[in-house]
């Protein structure tokens, strides 16, 4: 069995329950968190945690919760991993008792060419790293990183996919291609993740 993060929680995103958890099994969203099924261990530590009562066994669900287990099993596919409490979102307080918060969720998916931001004057290339695969990844990549001032990168994927997340609690993330790169702008924290088989690398440009 696993644990379930169900409607209560949209607009709320509390994240008590994520500083209890032993094994870092919630994912962030923008305005939602969930629990990854494969890595809960039915601890119930998290349940007690909740202010809005979102957490629930997935065998223990109230009516009307029927799809959350397959929406916690998916977008803990995508969304990253959040180890440490922050804020709950500024009207948490008033949605908590809310109902029918369903069409507010939002996953958080965005088009990497109209969301990100793209210089806006000319650049010039100085800079490429080596090819990464999923199992050569640098550490930096991975953990809050962010390029230095004034620096521009681009992450350009050669083969299979590369997940692009923000690092300012917004919970945004994008889902690059070979068809698909993205721009980083200068001082954005951020980390990749690699779910599935891929290659890519960074180039610089100021």
């Amino acid at each position: 069995m696993t644990h379930v993060v169900t409607e209560s929680c949209i607009l709320c995103k509390y994240t008590d329950c994520v500083t209890v958890c032993p094994v870092d099994c919630f994912h962030e969203g923008p305005n939602f968190l969930v629990i990854d099924p494969l890595e809960c261990i039915d601890c119930t530590l998290c349940v007690a945690e909740c202010p809005v009562d979102a957490i629930y066994q997935d065998a223990d669900l109230p009516n009307g919760m029927e799809e959350y287990p397959e929406l916690n099993t998916q977008l803990a596919k995508t969304w990253p991993v959040i180890i440490q409490k922050k804020p709950a979102l500024a009207d948490a307080e008033a949605w908590g008792k809310v109902r029918d918060k369903r069409i507010y969720l939002d996953t958080g998916e965005h088009s990497a060419e109209t969301s990100l931001p793209e210089p806006t004057a000319p650049l010039e290339e100085y800079k490429r790293t080596p090819e990464f695969d999923r199992e050569h990844i640098p550490a930096g990549l991975l953990h809050d990183h962010h390029t230095k001032a004034g620096v521009w990168g681009r992450i350009v994927v050669l083969e299979g996919r590369l997940r692009y997340c923000l690092d300012d609690g917004s919970g945004r993330n994008w889902s690059l291609s070979p068809e698909r790169p993205a721009w980083i702008p200068p001082d954005v924290p951020h980390h990749v993740e690699a779910t599935d088989m891929v290659r890519f690398y960074v180039s610089f440009w100021r």
